[in-house]
């Protein structure tokens, strides 16, 4: 399970970089579709933030590590 310090860089990099209002985004909250609807563009922003900040590569990664923050903090714990 990833530590809160990855959860909290995310979110905060979600809600800076990507203009999504702090207060819809948890941790569970999906981050495609139906949640709060970002889109290709924004999720090659996060690969790219996640490789600067974590040296954790995403490209090619399987759609279920990018549901939410919390899926995305599991990927970068496992592979740190």
């Amino acid at each position: 399970m990833a530590d809160l310090n990855i959860k909290q860089q995310l979110k905060d990099f979600i809600t800076s970089e990507l203009g999504v209002d702090a207060n819809e985004l948890e941790f569970d909250t999906p981050l495609f579709g139906d949640g709060i609807g970002l889109d290709s563009i924004d999720s090659i922003e996060i690969i790219s933030f996640v490789d600067e900040t974590f040296g954790v590569s995403m490209n090619g990664v399987d759609r279920e590590h990018f549901l939410s923050i919390d899926t995305i903090a599991d990927y970068i714990a496992s592979k740190q």
